[in-house]
């Protein structure tokens, strides 16, 4: 059942994508746990931009295939922590937001609220 409003997903995904990037200078984790980190925040942040949602800058990439990306991220996100041996005291938080987004990408509603492919339907 789709039942987030896509309005409230963008939010959320730049949130998350800030939140990410801020994480391993937060905690102070190795250069190279940062610079993953930092690259997942900016891949959300960027292929937000380019979504066809209310928060997209550039609307070229379809909402339907945002939102598999969104369960891609999600998924690295439960992953990398322990591929790249993140204490686990901070750990949780990568864990709630892997988590989150995996629940984003199955609830979220497919179409945009006044988007371009809404008004040529």
């Amino acid at each position: 059942m789709r039942f987030i409003p896509t309005i409230a997903h963008g939010i959320a995904d730049y949130i998350v994508g800030f939140i990410v990037i801020a994480m391993p200078f937060y905690f102070g984790w190795s250069e190279k746990v940062r610079f993953v980190f930092v690259a997942l925040g900016a891949a959300v942040i960027g292929y937000s931009l380019l979504t066809d949602y209310e928060l997209g800058l550039i609307r070229v990439l379809r909402l339907r295939l945002h939102l598999p990306l969104d369960g891609l991220f999600g998924a690295a996100m439960l992953v990398v922590p322990t591929l790249l041996h993140v204490p686990l005291r901070d750990s949780a938080l990568v864990y709630v937001i892997g988590a989150l987004s995996i629940f984003l990408s199955f609830t979220t509603k497919i179409r945009a609220q006044g988007t371009a492919s809404e008004a040529a339907m």
